[in-house]
């Protein structure tokens, strides 16, 4: 700590340079007990965010899926109609029956 000596023989003491006359007190200053509850905080919120996008991306990808299924069942539908309409079309023009598989 820079002390400035003055040297007068009235002054018995060193004067301190203006920043350094006053101490730093624990009122001031962060606690030690504030934080580990802070930095535990701060973890536990990082993982619930996490976790949350998580969610947010399955519940995207579960509707993306339902929506899948439900377009393969129709398509799946309509293929079946034509296939079956293409068998009564070719049973009936030439007599014999040949079903068309899938």
């Amino acid at each position: 700590m820079p002390r400035i000596i003055i040297k007068n023989k009235n002054i018995k003491s060193t004067v301190r340079v203006p920043y350094d006359a006053r101490e730093l007190s624990n009122d001031n200053s962060m606690k030690k007990e504030i934080v580990f509850p802070l930095i535990v905080g701060l973890i536990f919120g990082v993982l619930v965010m996490i976790f949350w996008q998580f969610t947010v991306r399955l519940n995207v990808q579960n509707a993306r899926l339902a929506q899948l299924e439900q377009l393969t069942t129709k398509n799946t539908q309509s293929v079946n109609d034509i296939i079956a309409f293409i068998n009564q079309a070719t049973a009936q023009g030439t007599g014999t029956e040949t079903p068309v598989t899938e």
